[in-house]
């Protein structure tokens, strides 16, 4: 990626351009967002529907009027081999709010909608993005997308908690499940668990321990399933 950065309008205002990747931009999640400190699977990371695989060029735009509302407009490229952006033209919407439900500590939650024509058609998907405090410990997290596939709609789901504060050995370190499933109208099938522990060593350094186990279904008749355990080592300066 490069690119650069700029707030107008008492920075209510955001604008990024320049060669972007936009899920870095759309699709967040408080507790499942982030593969170098929370989990590492992509399904975990963001939502498999927005359908966006290289970075490319583009703007990405987001509006905060400093009410709990955000909403946000990019563009990109989709295509590297494209010599025409009107060829390869990925563009994603969204809209956020951030509050405090029915007592609960703070949430957001967030509706998405995104097109791409790199196929001899325009590719539409739509999806939502939660992330929901339950107390200082404790969090819930919910994602669900689907899009347009050649034989019908694909469909993606995922849910996880994360724990911080509390339930932990040393007071910043960090854990969490999450399952995330995908059910594609060609009839595969993947489901994915994985599980994380994120150790602070110093104040520049984390050691997190990942567990992870997928199962993958290419027909009625094909079952297979793999575990990885993992180990990631983060040096922050």
């Amino acid at each position: 990626e490069a690119w650069l950065r700029t707030e107008l309008f008492a920075q209510r205002l955001a604008l990024s351009a320049g060669r972007l990747d936009l899920t870095n931009y759309f699709d967040q999640n408080a507790l499942a967002n982030d593969e170098s400190t929370q989990f590492l699977s992509d399904a975990l990371v963001n939502n498999q529907m927005l359908g966006l695989a290289t970075n490319g060029t583009g703007v990405a735009a987001e509006f905060d009027p400093k009410n709990g509302f955000r909403f946000k407009f990019g563009f990109q490229q989709s295509n590297a081999a494209a010599t025409n952006l009107s060829d390869s033209l990925y563009t994603l919407t969204e809209a956020g709010y951030t509050f405090t439900p029915l007592a609960l500590a703070e949430g957001t939650y967030r509706v998405w909608f995104r097109t791409d024509n790199t196929s001899a058609i325009i590719r539409k998907g739509t999806g939502i993005s939660v992330d929901q405090k339950l107390s200082a410990v404790v969090g819930l997290f919910a994602r669900y997308g689907t899009q347009e596939a050649d034989l019908g709609r694909d469909h993606f789901y995922s849910v996880g908690v994360g724990f911080q504060t509390g339930l932990i050995f040393n007071p910043q370190d960090a854990w969490g499940i999450g399952y995330a499933q995908m059910d594609l109208a060609s009839g595969e099938r993947e489901k994915l668990v994985e599980g994380y522990y994120n150790l602070l060593l110093t104040e520049r350094l984390r050691l997190s321990f990942h567990l992870t186990h997928a199962l993958d279904q290419r027909d009625a008749e094909s079952r297979f399933g793999y575990l990885f355990p993992g180990v990631r080592f983060q040096a922050a300066f």
